[in-house]
């Protein structure tokens, strides 16, 4: 018979085992978890601390959480993938290379190595979208459109911008795990995108090119002024300065170098020549040095944030609601292009008031006028010849006398007649900007023989290259873009303003091709996504990023 010591040798110790291989199997799976994990955490570049419970099975990691920006853009790496990228969960922002500062530390507590995941990095928003649409991205419509409106709540997998040469998504919306309440975001990048360098144009930056000759609106403008009956340019003796080479006006404009500079929300921030990049223009008549009272400056960067937009790009300069209201509206009456000569009656709508009792009462003075003269005449004849030559000079004198009151009356009622016209043009029926821009581009290309081929869009960098380059004509385009917004918001023109666009039709008809310009830029899909685009990044300063 077995005796107790023998039962719990050999029921009791097999007991024991049996209890003992689970704790066993835990510390063992703990111990190959952490060297999975340690391996992975080095293969992926990522430094962290690890520690293991034996007891427990659980994987205790902590992860510095960093703050990244871009790097300077001269830097050889700011266009260069980072060859040690990570491919963990979190780790996408790796894929570039940064500026990186530790801001924190993330503890994760793992049981199984494929749940490994590291801290998505925080960037500023607009430092990212600035720095990704450099490398050549594309802003995706419906994505700006979808996180401007649901925020937080955006779908996982909304694309926000997308490849330069397919639809494949390069900024997206990613689960918010780890987003303590901000957005979000996952990147993603192939080498054979990369299309840019540093002599791309980067993100805020304009370049204006030097006009053409047969485009080169300050050139043609000085030429007009040599010229004011308007001769062909190529009738004008080298005196005239002008001949068959339009920049020669104009202190060689067509040969000087292209422009860049930088605009910021609050104006232009910085320029200079492409051909001498130390120097930067001063650009003091556009509002980039000391305060002044001109609005050239704002008025300048409306335009020129209106050329660049359909191009794609990243603005921080955003046109006012109430100048896109403007260009919107219907401002200028139909009858005041017609005074000014831009148009003809038959192009806008009935506006003059036919008085065709004024004709038949003038023609009726004149009937009687004649008959009273044939009977004064008549009556000389019948007088004796002493009597006769003293009632002719008496009629003589009358009649110069009335011919002068007639001319007098005459011109009082010519003024008053042109008065009513005038009143009557500023109250007809107003003409929206794409009309009134159309037919002034027609005039100023007459008046200033510039190609009949240039269209509103092709004018437009030239006469931004012309406000750069000339104080005087910005001056005047900002002057009249002054009276437009005043008459626009005060409920019509007034005389003062008729007289004003009368006065300098030029700086009116190249005002009206800017407003042209604002006008198309918020009516393109461009334009929205950018409305859309600077919207998000008001709303959300800081994303997380991976």
């Amino acid at each position: 018979m077995a005796s107790a010591v023998d039962i719990i040798t050999y029921v009791g110790i097999p007991l024991a085992v049996l209890g003992v291989l689970p704790t066993i199997y835990v510390c063992l799976k703990s111990y190959f978890t952490l060297r999975e994990i340690t391996k992975t955490l080095h293969r992926n570049g990522v430094i962290a601390i690890t520690r293991s419970a034996l007891l427990t099975g659980i994987v205790e990691i902590e992860i510095p959480r960093r703050s990244i920006i871009p790097l300077d853009r001269n830097d050889p790496n700011y266009f260069g993938l980072n060859p040690k990228s990570s491919s963990l969960k979190g780790g996408s922002w790796t894929l570039f290379n940064w500026k990186e500062m530790v801001i924190g530390v993330k503890s994760y507590r793992l049981q199984y190595h494929d749940e490994l995941a590291q801290p998505q990095a925080e960037i500023d928003f607009e430092a990212l979208v600035a720095f990704l649409l450099d490398r050549g991205a594309v802003p995706s419509k419906d994505g700006w459109a979808d996180l401007r409106s649901a925020g937080l709540w955006t779908p996982v997998g909304t694309k926000l911008l997308l490849s330069p040469i397919s639809a494949e998504e390069v900024l997206s919306v990613a689960m918010s795990d780890d987003s303590d309440g901000i957005v979000s975001l996952s990147l993603n990048w192939k080498k054979e995108w990369d299309k840019r360098s540093q002599d791309s144009l980067p993100p805020y930056w304009i370049r204006l090119n030097p006009p053409s000759k047969d485009v080169n609106v300050l050139a043609a403008l000085q030429a007009l002024e040599d010229d004011p009956d308007g001769k062909d340019p190529k009738e004008v003796d080298e005196r005239g300065g002008f001949l068959d080479d339009a920049s020669a006006v104009s202190d060689g404009l067509e040969s000087r170098s292209s422009v860049r500079m930088k605009i910021s929300a609050t104006g232009i921030q910085e320029a200079y020549d492409e051909d001498d990049a130390k120097m930067k223009l001063p650009l003091f008549h556009l509002g980039s040095g000391p305060v002044t009272d001109s609005t050239a400056g704002f008025w300048f960067c409306c335009a020129a944030t209106a050329y660049e937009v359909p191009q794609g790009g990243l603005w921080s300069f955003r046109i006012p609601d109430e100048i896109v209201a403007i260009a919107r509206g219907e401002s200028v009456p139909g009858g005041v292009m017609v005074l000014i000569g831009a148009m003809t009656d038959e192009e806008v709508p009935t506006w003059r008031t036919k008085s065709v009792f004024d004709v038949k009462a003038e023609g009726f003075e004149r009937h009687v006028k004649f008959v009273e003269q044939s009977r004064r005449v008549a009556e000389e004849m019948r007088m004796p010849p002493e009597q006769r030559e003293e009632a002719r000079r008496k009629r003589m004198q009358q009649e110069a006398a009335d011919f002068h009151n007639d001319f007098r009356r005459r011109q009082m009622k010519e003024e008053q007649r042109k008065e009513a016209e005038v009143v009557e043009a500023m109250q007809s029926r107003k003409l929206p900007i794409s009309i009134i821009a159309e037919a002034n581009r027609k005039w100023l290309l007459r008046t200033l023989h510039l190609s009949e081929e240039a269209s509103s869009a092709l004018l437009l960098e030239p006469i931004l290259y012309a406000m750069v380059r000339n104080d005087s004509l910005s001056r005047r385009i900002s002057v009249m873009l002054d009276l437009w917004r005043n008459w626009s918001q005060s409920g019509g023109m007034t005389r003062s303003h008729f007289l004003a666009v009368k006065e300098d039709q030029v700086a009116f008809s190249l005002a009206s091709l800017l407003l042209l310009a604002v006008r198309s830029t918020m009516t393109d899909p461009i334009g929205s996504i950018v409305g859309d685009l600077q919207e998000c990044l008001r709303m959300w300063k800081k994303v997380r990023l991976g």
